[in-house]
């Protein structure tokens, strides 16, 4: 169902709706499904079904439509995956990740910061209390924070490199299809 072979997208997923819900997606085939049936191929409780088609359905990656019985009026939901929004939702995310570490670099490298026993604060307001917490009764001492912005950057980059190959690896994906004669 889901391309849950590409660890990428198991990671996102276990993080998502934990090891249980990846278990169940993973025996999900394509097309509508109801709740129950979905229980049935996993030989899970129905209520560990919905749970996970909820998360989903919070992140608009499983969707529903119901259909009443006219006798007996019980309503059943018919669920589906839209596969597009998997990997655009982890796109977004990355993205964000890569987007506030970005920011927290710029604020690193731009602040000159002071420490003391108890906290960290930006020249100005150490300056202010004229270099000394009076919370812990110590001075405020110069941080370097060379190491921590070495950190970032390499985060950073290791994020840029996770991008790249993974939009290789979309790309690869397409041309696959394409390339696939039709039948």
């Amino acid at each position: 169902m889901f391309e849950t072979d590409d660890p990428l997208v198991r990671e996102y997923f276990r993080k998502m709706i934990g090891e249980e819900g990846l278990k169940i997606i993973e025996n999900v085939p394509e097309g509508e499904i109801t709740d129950r049936e979905i229980a049935k191929l996993n030989d899970t409780k129905p209520t560990s079904v919905r749970k996970v088609l909820y998360k989903l359905y919070e992140s608009r990656i499983a969707e529903y439509r119901t259909e009443r019985d006219d006798n007996s009026g019980w309503i059943t939901y018919w669920w589906s995956f839209n596969r597009d929004k998997v990997k655009k939702l982890m796109e977004e995310e990355a993205d964000g990740e890569l987007s506030g570490l970005r920011k927290k670099l710029e604020y690193e490298r731009n602040g000159e910061f002071y420490q003391c026993h108890c906290q960290c604060v930006l020249f100005e307001e150490a300056a202010e209390k004229d270099f000394w917490c009076e919370e812990c009764e110590s001075n405020f001492e110069y941080l370097d924070k060379g190491a921590l912005i070495k950190e970032l950057e390499e985060q950073i980059e290791e994020r840029e490199g996770e991008t790249k190959v993974e939009g290789l690896r979309a790309t690869e994906r397409e041309q696959s299809k394409e390339a696939k004669p039709k039948a």
